[in-house]
């Protein structure tokens, strides 16, 4: 989705009100040609960021960048001039526009749920328990459940409208034996395919995978996505049984 193309975005003038403060002063002394070619670099990151939290993350990162960078110059009385810190106020200042909140007050506080997310994702829990599992909240959309081998991962996406289904397997190697089975992808067990999947704490795995979409969602397709990676998974373990 082009945010930017909203009508509260309209970069030039947010850049316009950024320069009006130190240490962006000088973005009010560009000509025409080249506040359109910042204000352009600036869309480019609109677009890229096409949630709430990417462009917070954004904007964020911009800011601890380039602040103690800022600071340093100012402290030597050095030139200020930096793209990249103008850029970071800017985003910050559409965020702030966007969803009310300041882009300090989102870091220390952090965000509100967007109501329209959360019936999303409330909407995905009365599934899981229609089916009747015993599934404990990860975070915001993350729900997972042990099975007697493997622990699955339920991920809504809202914006993308899909629910990912997934669990790991080991961890990841690449190796004779997980090239045999991402080759198998594209009618392997039921709906499942291998995919490779980052845990934070644990690193790359593995995993059994299915995805779901969430349009008129029904309690089925969800069952049939977790039998398939179940199924998957038993496949998996018999095979490293039979190896053995």
């Amino acid at each position: 989705m082009a945010f930017w193309r909203k009508k509260d975005d309209d970069v030039a003038a947010v850049l316009r009100k950024v320069g009006k403060r130190e240490p962006f002063r000088w973005v009010r002394q560009l000509d025409d040609a080249e506040l359109e070619r910042l204000a352009e670099n600036v869309r480019q990151e609109l677009v890229a960021c096409d949630s709430r939290d990417e462009l917070l993350e954004q904007a964020a990162r911009l800011h601890y960048q380039t602040q103690p960078r800022l600071e340093g110059r100012l402290k030597r009385g050095e030139d200020v001039v930096d793209e990249e810190a103008v850029r970071g106020r800017a985003l910050a200042v559409i965020f702030e526009r966007r969803y009310g909140v300041s882009l300090e007050r989102a870091l220390d506080d952090g965000l509100p749920i967007d109501p329209a997310t959360e019936e999303a994702n409330l909407r995905i829990e009365r599934v899981l328990r229609q089916l009747g599992l015993a599934y404990s909240v990860v975070d915001e959309g993350h729900w997972v459940f042990e099975l007697d081998v493997a622990s699955v991962h339920v991920r809504h996406y809202v914006a993308a409208g899909s629910l990912d289904v997934y669990a790991p397997v080991r961890t990841w190697e690449d190796d004779d034996v997980a090239d045999a089975l991402l080759r198998q992808n594209g009618g392997s067990v039921g709906g499942a395919f291998w995919g490779v999947c980052t845990f934070e704490s644990a690193g790359d795995h593995l995993c059994a995978c299915a995805r779901v979409g969430t349009a008129d969602l029904q309690s089925g397709a969800v069952s049939f996505a977790l039998a398939s990676v179940a199924s998957l998974v038993d496949a998996a373990a018999r095979a490293a049984s039979d190896d053995d």
